[in-house]
């Protein structure tokens, strides 16, 4: 179990192909975290709308990024999503950030950050991820 514990898997694919189904079961099962890049970002696409700062400016968007803490947490087989320590699993669910979070995700220096902070999170290994780009741009080395 070393060695399996040591792999990072990585879910790659279109939208609603049914990646996070996947990638929640084969995590129950092998015992590893559940990554959910998308949350990431939703998170951030959150604190923005809530901070007022335009999704559309790359810059700003960027540096509110640089000074936000994003956690994910598992509990009860379920993940939870923290930003700065408050609790907003089901907050960034809500329209109003579904409706900007593409917007949000489309910008090359916000993008770089999350793949640097996804791959800090998956170096231990025992983690599967699922998202866009996760098997050709976060980790191109998974299982």
């Amino acid at each position: 179990m070393t060695n399996q514990r040591r792999i990072a898997i990585a879910i790659d694919g279109p939208a609603a192909a049914g990646k996070s189904t996947v990638a929640k079961i084969v995590a129950r099962k092998l015992n590893f975290l559940y990554i959910d890049t998308g949350a990431m970002y939703r998170a951030l696409t959150w604190k923005a709308l809530k901070e007022k700062v335009d999704v559309r400016d790359e810059e700003r968007l960027y540096e509110l990024l640089r000074h936000t803490a994003i956690e994910l947490k598992q509990e009860g087989g379920a993940q939870r999503v923290l930003v700065d320590g408050k609790e907003v699993t089901e907050a960034i669910r809500l329209p109003d950030v579904t409706r900007n979070v593409s917007d949000v995700s489309k910008h090359e220096r916000v993008r770089r950050e999350m793949v640097k902070r996804q791959q800090q999170l998956a170096e231990n290994g025992g983690v599967v991820m699922d998202g866009r780009d996760i098997g050709t741009c976060v980790l191109p080395e998974a299982r």
